[in-house]
């Protein structure tokens, strides 16, 4: 039976910010999913962390070593943001488990969580990345997890909730991106673009959640933008020749349909994905399946415009 070890990156946020708000939300659905596999699944709980951070992590997580290294040792200004693969370097080395998770620190999980994860390591995903709910900002204590539970919410497209073997950290090309600015999930998925063997994006589960209806935030200053950019384009070009066009999402749906998707989704590169697919157009497209009928997709359609908004 595949173990897991789940990694968050917690940290000492200011006094009445959304992440202070969230952090103990998130530890609080983290801890009841490990409760609901309880000894079914072995799943560790594991947190890495500045020095002087650590006070506010719950016992029941293994504080890994401190992070040493940050964005203003880069010499870019502004906060004290770590860097990705000192973050997943810890994993690789305090643990042994099978799979690696790593979720964002404001993402809250359902507690079948870690049920879902281990039917799809057993099913043969060697990595999938799983797409977060967005639930209205009206929640503020982990005494209302029942109430988030019972919000379906509304999809989000961005990547916050990474599960991967182990054995592809070894693979992995990070270079200095950091977390907390946009492009360091983009990265970290196209490592497992390009290394995993059996890679799917689940864009539709309600496994995960988000408070907080934003699709757009402001992240960071300019400096730490231009530097995350730069570092992306870097690991783009490291990680091209070992691209397959399969593990892309969209791959097999027609030309024109996925090309337009990849060229209007900013998570991705288009050049990039626009070169690969026409030098890897004989490859094998993975099919997937179709939601029902015409007649079915256009009730659903027609639903979603007729049926009544929930009132408050």
């Amino acid at each position: 039976m595949p173990t897991f070890t789940h990694l968050i990156n917690p940290f000492t946020a200011p006094a009445g910010s959304e992440h202070a708000l969230m952090q103990p939300i998130t530890f609080a659905s983290i801890l009841r999913a490990k409760k609901e596999i309880g000894e079914k699944v072995k799943v560790e709980l594991c947190a890495v962390t500045y020095a002087r951070e650590e006070k506010n992590i719950p016992a029941e997580f293994h504080v890994l070593p401190n992070l040493l290294r940050s964005l203003p040792d880069l010499g870019v200004s502004g906060r004290k943001l770590p860097l990705l693969g000192e973050i997943l370097a810890r994993a690789k080395e305090h643990s042994q488990s099978d799979y690696i998770i790593y979720t964002n620190i404001d993402i809250c999980l359902m507690p079948g969580f870690y049920f879902f994860c281990n039917a799809m390591a057993e099913k043969g995903l060697d990595a999938f990345v799983i797409n977060r709910r967005r639930i209205p900002k009206k929640f503020s204590s982990p005494d209302q997890l029942e109430m988030m539970y019972a919000e379906a919410g509304e999809m989000h497209t961005g990547y916050d909730t990474f599960v991967f073997k182990r054995s592809l950290l070894d693979k992995f090309v990070l270079e200095n991106i950091a977390v907390g600015v946009p492009y360091h999930d983009t990265v970290l998925i196209h490592n497992l673009y390009a290394f995993a063997e059996n890679f799917r994006l689940f864009t539709k589960k309600h496994l995960t959640f988000h408070i907080g209806m934003e699709l757009v935030k402001e992240w960071g200053n300019d400096a730490q933008y231009r530097h995350n950019r730069k570092e992306l384009k870097t690991v783009l070009k490291e990680l091209y020749p070992h691209f397959k066009i399969e593990n892309f999402p969209g791959a097999s749906l027609p030309f024109f349909k996925r090309h337009f998707k990849w060229l209007m989704n900013p998570t991705f590169h288009y050049p990039t994905l626009f070169k690969l697919d026409l030098s890897q157009l004989s490859h094998k497209r993975r099919k997937y399946p179709v939601d029902g009928t015409e007649q079915q997709r256009y009730l659903n359609r027609m639903i979603r415009r007729v049926n009544f908004p929930e009132e408050e």
